[in-house]
């Protein structure tokens, strides 16, 4: 099929697409044009194509312009979500990888979690997945940036699983426990983001120290962990003042 035939095929396909009041036969043209530019891609080259489908240049360039300014929307949200959250007073001290220590006010997502009910037709191994849990978020203030051995800290989460309130909590011996379980944690509950001049830096089942320590009536948490990466490890302690 020649790249003329191909644009025929492409416009009508689009056309149908924007225009059908029928889902299934949008969706169906919707991917006939992604395989006809697909195909048009691989015959002609990015640049032949696009002089040869002007729509499909014109499209490209909106879609492209709409999937910047979503992106940006996205940033902006979260920008303005942090900027809505508590101030905490953060004392953190790091040693291995980095060493350094910082004192300071920071953003803090404080959250307490109630997991839903069992589903008795499908239980989950993870012996915490129906106990309340703890979830803490902590960012820069916009304009007081938090640097560790020239690193600037972008956020640091960790979850407290089984949270109760004040109390000790070994985290390391809940993630053995869950990992024996066949549930072992998942990165995104707790890890370290030094911005984007390194990798993150994530707890593991087979390092530690790794606990909590929440006191004052929730008011006052300490936290000590092994933080690795493959650049290297560190150990994070903290204490947090809300």
């Amino acid at each position: 099929m020649g790249l003329g035939d191909l644009a025929k095929q492409w416009a009508k396909s689009k056309a149908t697409e924007l225009l059908s009041s029928d889902s299934q036969k949008a969706q169906s043209a919707s991917a006939q044009a992604d395989a006809t530019e697909r195909q048009a891609k691989s015959d002609a080259g990015e640049q032949l194509m696009r002089t040869a489908f002007p729509g499909l240049a014109k499209w490209q360039d909106k879609q492209e312009e709409n999937q910047r300014q979503a992106e940006e929307d996205r940033l902006q949200k979260h920008r303005d979500e942090i900027a809505a959250l508590p101030v905490a007073q953060v004392q953190m001290r790091v040693t291995g990888w980095a060493e350094d220590a910082w004192f300071g006010p920071m953003r803090l997502r404080w959250e307490v979690i109630t997991p839903e009910e069992p589903d008795p037709e499908y239980p989950d191994p993870d012996p915490y997945a129906h106990r309340p849990y703890l979830s803490v978020e902590l960012y820069p203030q916009s304009g007081n940036s938090v640097s560790l051995s020239s690193h600037q800290l972008a956020s640091w989460r960790f979850q407290v699983p089984g949270y109760i309130g004040d109390g000790s909590y070994d985290l390391l011996a809940i993630a053995q426990e869950r990992d024996a379980a066949g549930a072992a944690p998942t990165y995104e509950e707790d890890y370290l983001d030094l911005g984007e001049d390194s990798d993150l830096f994530y707890c593991y089942s087979d390092t530690g120290p790794w606990a909590v320590t929440v006191s004052e009536g929730a008011q006052r948490i300490s936290v000590s962990m092994v933080l690795t990466s493959s650049i290297g490890d560190m150990t994070m302690t903290a204490e947090i003042v809300r």
